[in-house]
């Protein structure tokens, strides 16, 4: 299996309307068949019934994901490009999402940003800020990670088989410009500035002692005939080691 460019997942569009033995499908994946089953499962596999066509194309500073799918009920051609921006410490990931079917296409996409900074494990040398007061809950938190005003920090490394999750922080606006996330690392002094178009419809956070993974999600809806359009920004930085 390959995974396509900087890992992102789409949620699924139609699973609640198929039937048993119908498709619904996976921006990114294709149609898939709907089992028999009480929910939709992110951690299983489900049979590809139809996985479109991907093309790939190259240039020096950029690659562009397309993939292209015509089914029954939903049809559509998405694109991603990761390219190197000239003169700059930054990647972008510019998307479009066009809907070639009959059917309105809803769904949600999130980037995974499994963040490692010099090789440097989770712990103490990490510092995650945003734009606004934020809040959460969730496992490790208040043990591990404490949130203070707009930063997080550690308490501690985490150890092995640890993890850390919140299912949503709290306290951002509709704003893309609450869409911007630092992670720092304190120990080797470089950092990373993630922004976006477009306004987070949740901020998702896991982490292990191996990654920082901050997880921004947004809301997408493209009527037929119509086009859907974002950008992620990285942009990579370093500052003075504070002694």
């Amino acid at each position: 299996d390959a995974v396509m460019g900087p890992v992102e997942e789409f949620s699924p569009v139609g699973y609640n309307e198929a039937k048993p033995g119908k498709n619904f499908i996976k921006v990114g994946v294709g149609a898939l068949a709907k089992p028999v089953e009480s929910a939709y499962s992110s951690y299983k596999l489900y049979q590809i019934v139809n996985p479109g066509k991907w093309k790939i194309k190259e240039k020096a500073d950029q690659v562009q994901f397309t993939h292209t799918l015509t089914d029954a009920d939903y049809s559509y051609e998405y694109s991603k490009t990761v390219q190197l921006t000239k003169g700059k410490s930054e990647m972008t990931i510019t998307h479009s999402l066009k809907n070639k079917g009959q059917k309105t296409i809803e769904t949600e996409v999130y980037d995974h940003n499994f963040l490692v900074i010099d090789k440097q494990p989770a712990g103490t040398g990490y510092i995650v800020k945003f734009p606004v007061d934020v809040t959460g809950s969730g496992k490790g938190f208040g043990d591990i990670v404490q949130i203070q005003g707009k930063q997080m920090t550690f308490l501690r490394d985490l150890i092995a088989s640890e993890s850390i999750y919140c299912a949503g922080l709290q306290g951002f606006s509709k704003d893309p410009k609450d869409y911007d996330l630092k992670v720092e690392n304190i120990k080797s002094g470089a950092g990373v500035r993630i922004t976006c178009d477009q306004p987070l419809l949740k901020l998702v956070f896991w982490c292990c002692p191996t990654t920082v993974c901050p997880e921004p999600y947004i809301q997408i809806k493209v009527e037929p005939g119509q086009e859907f359009t974002w950008k992620i920004s990285y942009n990579y930085y370093t500052f003075d080691i504070q002694k």
